[in-house]
């Protein structure tokens, strides 16, 4: 329990979006958001990112997952382009909120929103998977509905609630590199 409530409050205040952000274009297409853990395996730094999982457009076979320094989306720190072939796995352990999407590892506040990241990346994989057209505005609004659903399941949940306040202050940090599936 203790080392889950360290976790915790190192998330600053938050709920999981589904709303694109009005002053960045770039999150139009976007299905959930929110803070993650990133673990980046050299020097065994971790950041929290602001991530960002967007639905696939016309004409590719890739689906972004952007990670930016906030929830302004102003700044791009890192993105992973999700194939059908993307491997992404939960970790095994007891209130365990860590993941890894083709090997990058990541932390989600709760056991919950970590199950959440993973059933949005999963769909996402069945339809790259499927060449699925790429959903029309009415689709990702649909698509957004039944998160947004989840996410109110998740919050009105024990686990759902925790503390607000992050424990570290944030610090500027360098740009991490752009990973694309070969």
């Amino acid at each position: 329990k203790g080392v889950h409530l360290v976790t915790q409050s190192l998330f600053p205040p938050f709920s999981v979006s589904c709303e694109p952000v009005c002053a960045a274009a770039v999150t139009a297409r976007r299905l959930m958001a929110g803070y993650l853990i990133s673990n980046s395996g050299k020097d065994e730094v971790v950041t929290v990112l602001y991530g960002e999982l967007s639905a696939h457009s016309r004409g590719s076979d890739t689906a972004r997952l952007a990670f930016y320094e906030n929830e302004r989306c102003q700044k791009l720190a890192m993105e992973i382009w999700l194939a059908a072939s993307s491997s992404c796995c939960e970790k095994i352990g007891v209130n365990c909120s860590c993941f890894n999407v083709d090997g990058h590892e990541f932390s989600a506040r709760t056991v919950a929103e970590r199950k959440l990241w993973l059933r949005a990346i999963s769909n996402i994989k069945v339809k790259l998977h499927s060449e699925a057209p790429a959903p029309s505005r009415e689709d990702i609004a649909h698509y957004r509905k039944e998160i947004e659903e989840q996410i109110r399941i998740l919050e009105s949940s024990v686990e759902g609630r925790g503390p607000v306040d992050a424990l570290l202050q944030r610090i500027q940090r360098l740009p991490m590199a752009c990973y694309k599936p070969r």
